[in-house]
């Protein structure tokens, strides 16, 4: 009976580890996705800014070829 429970006391210890590692891959693993996410942002943006400015070169340009 004690070896039981010797054996439930090492298999939640155990557990807790994988637990713990598992915790701290998933959070590893968010940390990389939020990094990941702030790149696709920033490309975002900088795609954004372009498309604005192609924008308003076309604008100018109908301006010319109507006038």
């Amino acid at each position: 009976m004690k070896k039981d429970h010797l054996k439930n006391t090492t298999g939640k210890e155990d557990n807790m580890q994988i637990g713990e590692n598992t915790f701290l891959k998933l959070r590893q693993e968010k940390e990389k996705i939020k990094e990941e996410l702030d790149q696709v942002k920033i490309q975002r943006d900088i795609a954004l800014r372009k498309q604005n400015k192609l924008l308003d070169l076309v604008k100018q340009l109908r301006k010319i070829i109507e006038s």
